[in-house]
This record gives C-alpha cells, structure tokens and sequence, in this order.
C-alpha cells in the first residue's frame, strides 16, 4: 500500500472516530451522523484498488512457493547446473521486469520482492549441493545482505520487513549455536544462558527501533515509512522483554537485573509510542506484556506465601483488574490522539 493510501486510511479511521465520539456526546444528531458517515465509507475504486494490490501480493507469494516447491519435488532428476541456471534466470526476468517498469509501480516492486525471496533459495540450492557443513544462520545472514539491495532498489516498506524477518531469524539460530543447544526452541526454554542472550536480543532489538525511527527521520524515500515495520519491531521488544522477565522471576533464584531492566524497555517503549511516535498498536501490546511481567512477579510472592487456592483467586482478579485499567486508559487515549487529529 502507497503512503497516499496509507494517509487516506488513516484519516477516514480518524474521522469514524471523531464521528462516533461526538454522537455519543450528542453533538451530533442521527441523520447528520448517517450523512457524515456515508463519506468516510470507501468507494467501489477504493475496493479495487485494494483489491489489485491484495492479488498482486497473493500472486507474488504464490509465484515464490510454487519456486520453492518446483525445486523440492524434482531435486533428484535436476542436474545441479540445471538448478543453478533456471535460478539465475528467474532472478534476471525479475529484475529485468522490474527495471523496465516505472518508478513506484507495484508491478516491479513485486517483482523485486520475489527476486529477494529467489536468491535466498538460490543460496540454500548452492548449500544443499555443495555440503561445507555451515550453519542455517549463515544462510539467513547471507539471505539478508541480498536482500537488501532489492530493498534500497524497491524503496518501499514492505521489502524492509522481509530483511527485517531475515535478520532476525539469523540472530536468533546465530544465539542458539552459539549457546550449543539444537535450535531455537531449546534457546528460549533450556540453554544454560538463555537469560543472558535474551538480554542481548532485547537490546538489539531497541537498537532496530531506534535505526528505523532515525531512517524513517533522515532517508524516508529509501521506504522507512508506515507502522509496521515498527510494529514488528515493537512486538520483537515487548516478546523478549516478556520472556527475560518470565525467565528472571520463574527461575530457582530471582534475577532482580533482568527483571528490572525487563520492566525498563517495556516502559521507555510505551513512553516513546505514547509521546513521540503514537501508536495504539505497540502501546497495547507494551500493556499486556507489562500485565503479564506484574502478574508473574506478583505469583512469584503470593505463590511462595500461600499456595492455596485463594492465591489464584488473588491472582486473578489482580489480571482482571489490571487488564481493565489498562483497556480504559488505552481508549482515553486513542480517543484522546483521533480528536487532536480531526
């Protein structure tokens, strides 16, 4: 989706808002209300448009399995240049599609999404023929710095998410390896250092946030723009900030460090989305990761105290309460930031 749909969005969900504030202060009568809404409804080329550019992503999606499959199921009868030279070529028709369309047409920069997604296969083709027994994040890493080129060359946010997913992937298998357990599963649940690694995952994290805030700041053409790439980001925060606590406080001895610094980023995270870059999004998801560290904290004391069954019940009208609290002041606040908006 383009930045001026993204705005014409934006401002139609704005103005619902305002809409649906004002009726029920009764500064809005029913029929105006009916008429008003009628014009932040989309229109029939408003469906079209969205819908061209949801097939237009399906078919490039399918396009990239139907490459992934197509090497699977007749790996054994391709000889390995077979392999090589009809990758190669896919990746030239892509990009040569690509370059011949204009600037900022979806149409090449689909075809450059999959040319992001065809090298990555092209470099696990390449490893599964020559055996050299590297790791899987070395593939992910190396997936990443190719894709990045079509990146900067789409200049659009979607193919910063993919390198954004890639990365990540490689730093989490790079973390596993490197703690010595089989994958990243057993990193998050039963490395003997997991704690510390989530620490540093959290901190790497906050470091993507803030680089795409600065991009998006400094070099917005290059495609740093819209919420999701945030949003991901931002859920990559609240997810490892969630788990150093779980692993802090659900350990034989309580880790007050990781904890605290656990509540710190889920703090400084809702503190930027509220006040610098609004986003009901990330600032809900920081608030139910921050119900989730309070709750646990309070187990560890009331568990340890009295394990009957009123602890529970303790426990869950703290949940019930907190959630609560937390909702009305996220609808304060959305409420808040749409009618400065309108």
């Amino acid at each position: 989706m383009d930045s001026f749909s993204i705005h014409r969005f934006t401002q139609r969900r704005v103005s619902q808002q305002a809409l649906a504030d004002w009726r029920a202060q009764d500064r809005l009568g029913a029929d105006d209300l009916r008429a008003a809404w009628q014009s932040t409804l989309p229109a029939p080329a408003d469906w079209r448009h969205w819908l061209d550019r949801v097939l237009l992503c399906l078919g490039t999606a399918l396009l990239c399995a139907g490459v992934v499959v197509f090497f699977a199921f007749n790996w054994a009868d391709l000889h390995k240049f077979s392999k090589f030279g009809l990758l190669a070529a896919a990746l030239t028709l892509l990009a040569a599609f690509a370059a011949r369309r204009p600037s900022g047409d979806m149409a090449g920069r689909a075809a450059l999404a999959g040319t992001q997604i065809v090298s990555g296969v092209l470099l696990a083709v390449i490893g599964q023929t020559y055996q050299t027994g590297a790791d899987a994040w070395q593939l992910f890493a190396l997936w990443t710095l190719l894709a990045t080129p079509w990146a900067l060359a789409a200049r659009a946010a979607p193919h910063w998410w993919i390198v954004l997913v890639l990365g990540n992937v490689a730093l989490l298998r790079y973390c596993s390896v490197n703690l010595g357990v089989g994958g990243m599963f057993e990193l998050l649940f039963s490395a003997r250092w997991a704690r510390e690694t989530m620490l540093f995952l959290l901190g790497v994290a906050i470091v993507q946030l803030a680089v795409w805030h600065l991009l998006a700041a400094r070099a917005g053409a290059l495609g740093f723009r819209g919420m999701t790439g945030p949003r991901l980001i931002g859920a990559l925060v609240c997810a490892y900030a969630g788990w150093l606590a779980a692993m802090s406080m659900l350990s034989e001895w309580v880790a007050m460090f990781g904890f605290l610094t656990s509540l710190l980023a889920l703090a400084g995270l809702g503190a930027w989305v509220r006040w610098r870059a609004f986003d009901i999004v990330v600032l809900s998801l920081a608030c139910m990761t921050g119900i989730g560290v309070i709750v646990m904290a309070a187990a560890r004391v009331i568990v340890s105290i009295d394990g009957d069954f009123g602890a529970f019940l303790l426990l869950a009208l703290l949940t019930t309460g907190l959630a609560v609290a937390a909702a009305t002041w996220l609808l304060k606040v959305w409420r808040g930031e749409s009618g400065s908006v309108a």
